[in-house]
């Protein structure tokens, strides 16, 4: 094989990275969901929306919510989201 095949495979390699980098992975909004809380900081700096095991809306006051991925529907970053008001709420991760 001459260097030109090893030269297109590496190339096609290294696009394939660079792809999954900014559209699976998108560093834009990884570091947008790192500056979401997790639950417990949510419950902390909010004692008044902990209603026993549920916990509510800052902005709304509603306890439904919806958890939805960051980027797609099977996104392992997760964020809940009040389903009344819309405002991102807190952070997790699938396990």
């Amino acid at each position: 094989m001459d260097m030109t095949h090893w030269l297109s495979v590496i190339g096609l390699v290294l696009a394939a990275c660079l792809i999954w980098y900014f559209i699976a992975y998108n560093p834009w909004a990884q570091k947008e969901w790192e500056q979401l809380p997790t639950l417990k900081e949510y419950r902390q700096t909010h004692p008044y929306c902990v209603q026993g095991d549920d916990t509510a809306c800052c902005h709304c006051g509603s306890t439904l919510q919806l958890d939805v991925g960051l980027l797609q529907y099977t996104d392992w970053r997760r964020q809940t989201i009040c389903r009344q008001c819309k405002n991102r709420l807190w952070r997790e991760m699938d396990q």
